[in-house]
């Protein structure tokens, strides 16, 4: 059971007011599906005195379903029995203690618990009742109320094309909150909440997933909490037909849903024929309680006093089409009435890049979406209009106008990219303009390794209709949990690298949205390793010089940057990180507010007569301090330097200029002098004085 959009409405055809009121189905004339040449092939009319353990197990946890949903799925005879020859599932007001995560989570550890003030059920005929194709039949009545979200739906048995939704969803009814006051639209005032929705989720893996589907109203003002009603699907290869008391209202093809997902190789492939609805799913039955979708529409929250709600179900009745029992077709009942759902086209796939997420400048958006990004939107109440228009002095800009309170926009990637280069001195950066928000909003930024993964920020409102630049440090970010359910992102496998939302309605304007280095505080070139915004370079002239990472064996430098020269005519140094923004040229930055530069340098071995060494500092040739001569260090032990960048600014015939460093560092033995030096080097860093 999943977030539902709503489409638009289709009238009910008039049945008997018998069969509408709720009465019996043997006592009136009505649809016989043998008629079709469907075939019985599996049901359950609860005539028996307990619940059927060979047809149905029950889920037990308090994992809210992904939806922040308030209920527990307990086995408690509480909250599932049968009675009077009906399946009752009972939702009730009770504060329970469960597992927090579902039995099927690579997470699930029966220790870690979550407490949540309702108890309900979630029954499913997993590996019990598992069928492909057919018609799928389910005689019911709702509960009501503020808060309520029964559903009877299909999920795949062996998840062939992934995690949700990739593998695919097949909603044949979902309600909430019926009899409360209706937010449609079209409602006149006071209309009580009446819709019925049938629904289908696929496309990629949350949280590039999409849904389609359109909603249902009984004729003549009837509630479907008034009385049962028939819920019905009919599945066959390519199409899926929606049914309410037999009256067929909406219909859904191959044409509009589609997976991607993830094959042996690692490669994101498109899903052959009519995936990802071509492989076996199963039947749930369940009643939630609130959530991101029961709880903020129609009326908002959970109305604690209509509890207990019961969804009560008359029977359960499985076919397949004895006319070709492997496609399903030949059976079908359809009516030029029912509205084709228009769906979805399956996004390009994008070569991926090795280079993806790299510096010195990450560009997320700027103009347009970046290569391998897609944007997409968790949007359960149709509340987020997503539009790209044009903005004077600035081009092509994203727009978001958030009509309600839940929901988010993101940037995803299909498959999780390591940021981990980005922890360390790396800031989210982009341009925000509020145009309008709801008095007491928050605006929250976050990094996603896929929920519950998450660390959120909250961002300043800023001045509105200004556009403001908006600068976050991705340690800090990190730093924070996630605010609704235990999880905080991991750099190394970030899923979605921007992630946006408010706490309530809000127009707003993005732009230049990027990830770039601040060294406005800090700068660490190397301390056990390069810092990925300097790494280690190197210049030959002739010959060659070996580099390499070792142990020092010494606890005080742990690993050091080991430079062998087998060559006179060389230099190795720390560098920015080329820029393929500027024609490949090393990243240049503002140090001017740095007055030192320190390192560490022990010499393993120097057969030269004489021990010179030199330092130097670039900012793009030739641009630099030139050669600045150093004190000559022992031999087998550390040598520390902190050296006055005054020096290298002074140096004879230097052009540095502080506000433009591309090369933070160049060390070497003289020129025309370096045969056979071995040094190592570590904590190479500029320096403030305080």
């Amino acid at each position: 059971m999943s977030r539902i959009k709503t489409a638009t409405k289709l009238l009910g055809i008039v049945l008997s007011v018998a069969m509408l009121s709720g009465c019996p189905l043997d006592d009136v004339t009505k649809y016989h599906p043998q008629d079709k040449g469907w075939q019985l092939v599996w049901s359950d009319e609860f005539d028996q005195e307990g619940i059927d353990p060979a047809k149905w197990g029950f889920e037990q946890n308090c994992w809210g379903g992904g939806n922040n949903e308030q209920q527990c799925y307990t086995n408690q005879d509480t909250n599932a029995y049968i009675e009077n020859g009906a399946l009752n599932i009972v939702a009730i007001r009770e504060d329970f203690t469960g597992p927090a995560e579902t039995e099927d989570s690579d997470a699930y550890d029966p220790e870690v618990t979550k407490t949540l003030p309702y108890t309900s059920a979630r029954l499913r005929t997993k590996e019990k009742g598992d069928w492909k194709y057919g018609r799928i039949e389910v005689r019911a009545q709702l509960p009501y109320g503020q808060g309520t979200w029964p559903a009877i739906w299909m999920l795949p048995t062996d998840w062939v094309y992934g995690g949700w939704a990739g593998s695919g969803e097949i909603d044949i009814m979902e309600a909430v909150n019926l009899k409360a006051l209706s937010d449609d639209p079209d409602a006149t005032e006071g209309e009580l909440e009446r819709r019925v929705h049938g629904t289908l989720h696929y496309g990629r893996a949350w949280p590039q997933n999409v849904y389609s589907g359109t909603e249902y109203y009984l004729p003549e003002g009837l509630n479907p909490a008034d009385g049962f009603h028939v819920y019905s699907i009919e599945w066959q290869e390519g199409e899926i037909r929606w049914f309410v008391d037999d009256v067929h209202f909406a219909t859904q093809r191959a044409e509009g849903w589609y997976t991607q997902y993830m094959n042996d190789e690692g490669e994101l492939v498109n899903g052959e024929g009519t995936a990802p609805f071509d492989q076996q799913f199963h039947l749930i039955l369940n009643l939630a309680v609130g959530g991101a979708w029961a709880g903020n529409v129609n009326e908002s929250g959970i109305d604690e006093s209509v509890f207990p709600q019961k969804l009560v179900v008359d029977y359960v009745r499985v076919y397949e089409c004895e006319v070709d029992g492997a496609t399903g077709a030949g059976c079908e009942t359809v009516s030029d009435a029912a509205e084709l759902v228009e769906g979805h086209e399956p996004p390009e796939i994008v070569d991926s890049s090795a280079e993806f997420g790299a510096g010195p400048v990450f560009t997320l958006y700027d103009d347009q979406i970046a290569a391998e990004l897609s944007i997409g939107s968790y949007n359960p109440d149709s509340a987020i209009t997503i539009t790209e228009p044009e903005e004077v002095d600035r081009g092509t800009v994203l727009q978001v106008v958030k009509a309600g309170a839940v929901g988010n926009v993101f940037f995803n990637r299909a498959t999780a990219v390591d940021l981990s280069h980005w922890q360390q001195n790396g800031q989210l950066v982009f341009d925000l303009k509020v145009s309008s928000i709801a008095e007491g909003t928050e605006i929250k930024v976050k990094l996603d390794s896929g929920w519950p993964n998450v660390s959120p920020t909250t961002v300043a409102t800023p001045t509105l209709d200004t556009w403001t630049e908006v600068r976050l440090n991705i340690a800090d970010i990190l730093a924070n949990s996630n605010d609704v359910e235990a999880g905080t992102a991991d750099i190394a496998n970030i899923s979605n690298p921007f992630v946006i939302e408010s706490s309530g309605e809000i127009t707003f304007q993005l732009d230049n949205i990027r990830y770039e280095y601040d060294f406005s505080n800090e700068l660490m070139i190397f301390a056990d390793d390069a810092h990925p915004a300097f790494p280690v370079g190197q210049f030959v002239a002739s010959g060659s010089v070996d580099t390499q990472l070792v142990d020092s064996g010494d606890e005080a430098y742990g690993q050091v940057q080991e430079f062998t020269f087998n060559t006179n005519e060389s230099v190795v140094f720390f560098q920015g990180q080329l820029n393929p923004q500027n024609d490949n040229s090393p990243q240049q930055y503002d140090l001017g507010h740095f007055d030192r530069v320190a390192f560490d340098l022990k010499v393993i071995e120097d057969p030269r007569e004489e021990k010179t060494f030199v330092a130097k500092v670039d900012c793009g040739y030739p641009c630099g301090s030139g050669d600045v001569q150093i004190a000559e260090p022992g031999v087998g032990t550390w040598t520390s330097y902190d050296l006055p960048l005054s020096t290298f600014v002074s140096n004879t015939n230097s052009s540095l200029d502080l506000t433009v460093v591309d090369t933070p560092l160049v060390i070497f033995p003289s020129w025309g002098n370096q045969q056979g030096v071995k040094m190592q080097i570590d904590n190479v860093r500029w320096l403030m004085s305080p």
